[in-house]
């Protein structure tokens, strides 16, 4: 399985790389991360040496930024006829979707290495402490990771790109609507509803502390949205 996912992972990130629109999408999340963490929120008129408020608006700039990588991994090969070639390959479903999430993660990826020159700028001009540093970039790698896969389920259950792109971005930000809502749950119970929220995992990440519940938490969120797009990859090859 892994061989197969590595080739679909490999055809994905040249497809991506091979538009212009991977790399306009590109473009404008580092120029909308550099616009809210340097004018928005000047990082460097702050007088802490941290990156927590940046990395926050990192993880919102992946929410919307995200989906747009991976509304087309199935929605386009149904509208250009590759479904059908893709069925052909002998490469079972759970194969064929790990390696577009594997795809997608490949672009993710290269937009959070995009913001390298933060950490670095940082360091240049005071003395960070690199275990809250490595901890975010951690949650931010995390965060993406369990997007990309909700990304891909709903490119695969839906056929349009717009559909799949809204509902990515629904349901990735429900997370972060149940952070909102916080204020509404009775107090002894905030301690429990604030765990189901992704502000908080990113934040103890932040902070350097390294909890293996927020480990649990993304990863069980990309697997339950690969299972989901497994079960959909099944469903049309019997139909």
């Amino acid at each position: 399985m892994l061989t197969g996912s590595l080739a679909i992972a490999r055809r994905e990130w040249v497809a991506a790389f091979g538009r212009p629109l991977a790399w306009g999408v590109l473009a404008l999340f580092v120029a909308s991360f550099g616009l809210l963490t340097l004018w928005y929120d000047d990082l460097f008129l702050s007088g802490v040496a941290s990156l927590r408020g940046p990395l926050s608006w990192l993880a919102g700039c992946l929410l919307l930024v995200v989906p747009a990588t991976t509304m087309r991994s199935f929605a386009e090969d149904q509208r250009t006829g590759a479904w059908q070639v893709l069925h052909a390959l002998p490469v079972t479903p759970t194969a064929l979707v790990v390696g577009k999430w594997l795809g997608a993660l490949g672009v993710c990826g290269g937009a959070i290495l995009l913001t390298a020159p933060w950490p670095v700028a940082l360091a240049w001009v005071g003395e960070p402490d690199p275990g809250p540093i490595l901890g975010g970039y951690l949650g931010v790698g995390l965060l993406a990771s369990a997007l990309a896969a909700v990304g891909i389920a709903a490119s695969a259950w839906f056929d349009s790109q717009v559909l799949a792109y809204l509902v990515a971005l629904v349901a990735g930000g429900a997370p972060w609507l149940v952070g909102r809502a916080l204020p509404l749950v009775p107090a002894p119970l905030v301690p429990w509803v604030e765990r189901l929220t992704a502000e908080h995992h990113l934040a103890e990440l932040a902070r350097g502390v390294v909890d293996p519940g927020s480990f649990v938490y993304f990863l069980a969120l990309a697997a339950v949205a690969l299972r989901l797009a497994v079960h959909r990859v099944e469903h049309r090859r019997l139909a």
